[in-house]
């Protein structure tokens, strides 16, 4: 019988800045699926993965890395509740880990729930105990399927398929010639709920709060439904404006006038030929620009929109209902592992400067720094990488310069390109590719910057997963660490 896991928060971190993805190359890719589009250092909206390590859409990601932080429940109270607060928080990376357990994957891309790993692929849907490895459920009637974890709905504080809300379900899609069934999976491996698509809806998307998204067009223009797996029914429904003029970059690479779905940072988004819409996790349009813009929940109610293809470009803060609520400038850099209380600072990339913002989009402080990534955030500091690769520690508080570290013969492998990040308060992990080949991930100390450990590992891997017992995915199996 499968076992009944105990509720936790889980967390997913992803950067965009991965092996042949160069943050300062013109000319990033189109929403629509083509190439081309405005130039914005080689970043869009899409440039996000759907799951844990994966990224959605972009034609010019190489190998995309990612950190999957997971926190299980313990006797450790204080602890975990201060991880549970934040994305990335690892309880020890004090030492190099060392190979525990391996469960192999076929074709399906791994994520975890709670304490759960789900392995999707051709042999079926099967959850293994993060810790040990223990296989706890197997579903091989779902072998093929498109899985992905499902939220539950906050509106405006979830982040995506994946995000800041707690995930309770799996969401499996099989699709045929002209439908698509969907199914709701528990934790347990129990299918509770299932229910057939019309294809001609739109291209289906895994939602927050249990729900699948569908975007198309008709008489009337075009619209976006979400349907709730758990009844049937559609939870909520919204028009979306459709343009014959001004957004003609959205067209190339669409075919058929296909419109697309996306949930990322909170808010979902639906674009394609003349369609460019921003909405909340329930269906209320927050934005429908003119030009290549970047909306992101901030997890109060509030939307930061970052528009314009130069780095300085107007920021602004967004009610639920469109109304600005303040102004700023500057492109805004998501990202990066948290560990304890992170002031909820909203970092702003001003080129040469690093903007960093309160909530309430007052200014806590400016950083003389050309951050174009963000690392690590913890209460005692901001971990950044430059447009020179450089990797720089400032103040949380203050946003002075604790300590830099250039890449070169000198950095103790550094990475060059960081595409994944961890932290658990004293310890940063970076990881990214290799000098030799393969992936190198590299422990510093927090504090001053000093290589703890490093490590190599061979071969082209997908995705890099630290959790309280760490996961290592290499594409073809996935390793317990500790």
């Amino acid at each position: 019988m499968p076992r009944r896991r105990s509720q936790q928060t889980v967390t997913f971190v992803l950067d965009d800045s991965a092996e042949g993805n160069d943050l300062d190359a013109p000319g990033g890719p189109d929403p629509a699926g083509g190439q081309g589009g405005p130039a914005r250092r080689g970043r869009s909206p899409q440039t996000r993965r759907r799951r844990a390590g994966l990224v959605l859409g972009v034609a010019a990601v190489g190998v995309a890395l990612a950190v999957v932080l997971v926190d299980r429940a313990s006797t450790q109270d204080d602890t975990h509740e201060a991880i549970e607060r934040t994305d990335g928080g690892v309880l020890d990376l004090s030492h190099a880990p060392r190979d525990l357990w391996s469960v192999t994957t076929d074709g399906g891309t791994p994520f975890v729930v709670d304490d759960l790993l789900v392995v999707p692929g051709r042999s079926g849907l099967a959850g293994f105990d993060v810790g040990t490895g223990t296989e706890s459920w197997r579903l091989d009637e779902l072998a093929g399927q498109d899985c992905s974890a499902s939220t539950e709905s906050t509106a405006g504080s979830t982040e995506s398929a994946v995000g800041d809300g707690t995930a309770r379900f799996v969401v499996c899609l099989e699709t045929a010639a002209d439908e698509v069934t969907a199914r709701l999976v528990s934790l347990d491996g129990s299918v509770v709920a299932d229910g057939v698509l019309d294809l001609a809806a739109g291209t289906p998307t895994v939602g927050v709060g249990g729900v699948v998204l569908q975007a198309s067009r008709d008489a009337a223009g075009a619209v976006v439904r979400a349907t709730d797996v758990r009844t049937g029914e559609v939870a909520w429904e919204q028009r979306l404006t459709v343009r014959e003029s001004g957004l003609e970059w959205t067209c190339e690479g669409s075919v058929g006038g296909v419109l697309r779905t996306e949930v990322r940072s909170g808010v979902v988004t639906v674009f394609g030929c003349g369609v460019w819409s921003f909405l909340t996790a329930d269906g209320l349009v927050v934005d429908e620009p003119l030009a290549l813009t970047t909306v992101a929940a901030l997890g109060d109610g509030t939307f930061l929109r970052s528009s314009g293809t130069a780095v300085a470009g107007p920021a602004d803060a967004l009610a639920a209902d469109g109304t600005v609520r303040w102004t700023s400038e500057g492109l805004l850099l998501e990202g990066g592992a948290h560990h304890g209380t992170t002031q909820d600072l909203i970092l702003l990339d001003q080129g040469d400067a690093l903007l960093a913002l309160h909530p309430g989009g007052a200014t806590a402080w400016t950083a003389q720094v050309a951050a174009r990534q963000v690392l690590v955030r913890t209460a005692d500091v901001v971990i950044v990488q430059t447009i020179d690769r450089e990797t720089v520690a400032l103040d949380a508080v203050t946003g002075d310069e604790r300590w830099r570290r250039v890449v070169g013969p000198l950095s103790d492998a550094l990475p060059q390109r960081v595409g994944g990040t961890g932290a658990d308060g004293a310890t940063a992990i970076l990881v990214g590719p290799a000098a030799s080949g393969g992936y190198t991930v590299v422990a510093l100390d927090q504090a001053t910057g000093d290589v703890r450990w490093t490590q190599e590992h061979g071969g082209d891997p997908e995705a890099f997963l630290a959790a309280d017992g760490r996961l290592r995915f290499d594409r073809s199996a996935i390793t317990g660490l500790g």
